[in-house]
């Protein structure tokens, strides 16, 4: 099995990170394992294998022996790594739960109260594990369906969110069917109401709230934010991708349509 020996630099108190260019990956070593050591060392070394398995899934854990485990991550992992180093790198301590763990990188459907870790240090972090991988593949994959385009307005600039349609704490899934690309204003406006997805992909929006706003004297902008609106929402070119008829129905009765 392949092994990539990594360039790192270690400060005090600083994380041990390496960079892969091949894929685009980082690696992350247990610092507290390498306290005093050069900058480089036959020991900063990674099994290529969790690398291209971390370019494909996100995230991959990599048992160097000793309790020490190293972690590949893709780059949108980054944030989630240095916020769980520590208990991500205490899984070395037990390979009956790092093999849970990679257990649950590899089914992200698992129920929480599944994962079979009695540890609650490393059982939450894998939990957090599997909802970040999630978060990260619903993400990509709608936005990627959606050309990173607002369906309701159109606008890319790097400023669309992947919706829910039905959300998460009523049971929506994370396929890419219950899922849409919004422009931050018109996630908002989603969220709470102001406009709907018909399912016949026709964009409402919602006249009562807009008078109640109009009482309130509130509803400074809403003649510009309806000429905004597209008749019926811009549709991902794969039908499998776009919005499920029932999610729709189940999302506006959710929101009060």
């Amino acid at each position: 099995m392949k092994v990539v020996g990594m360039c790192c630099i270690l400060l005090q108190h600083i994380p041990l990170i390496g960079w892969w260019e091949e894929a685009g990956v980082f690696a992350g070593f247990d610092f507290r394992k390498h306290l005093g050591l050069p900058g480089w060392s036959a020991s900063i070394q990674i099994k290529e294998d969790a690398l291209r398995s971390a370019y494909i899934n996100g995230f991959a854990a990599s048992d160097k022996g000793n309790e020490e485990i190293a972690i590949a991550f893709r780059p949108d992992f980054f944030v989630e790594y240095l916020r769980n180093l520590t208990s991500l790198h205490d899984f070395g301590q037990s390979l009956q739960d790092l093999q849970v763990l990679e257990d649950v990188v590899r089914d992200l459907e698992v129920n929480d109260e599944d994962i079979s870790i009695t540890d609650y240090e490393r059982k939450s972090t894998a939990v957090i594990v599997k909802r970040k991988l999630r978060d990260i593949g619903f993400r990509k994959r709608v936005l990627t369906a959606y050309s990173y385009q607002c369906a309701i307005c159109g606008i890319q600039l790097k400023l669309v969110d992947a919706a829910h349609i039905v959300p998460v704490q009523e049971n929506g899934s994370d396929e890419t069917s219950n899922g849409i690309a919004l422009c931050a204003l018109h996630h908002r406006a989603y969220d709470k109401g102001l406009v709907a997805v018909w399912d016949d992909y026709s964009i409402r929006l919602n006249n009562q709230q807009i008078t109640k706003l109009r009482k309130a004297n509130l509803d400074s902008g809403s003649d510009k934010f309806e000429e905004n609106l597209r008749p019926i929402i811009h549709l991902p070119p794969s039908v499998s991708d776009r919005p499920h008829v029932e999610n729709l129905k189940l999302a506006n009765k959710i929101r009060g349509w």
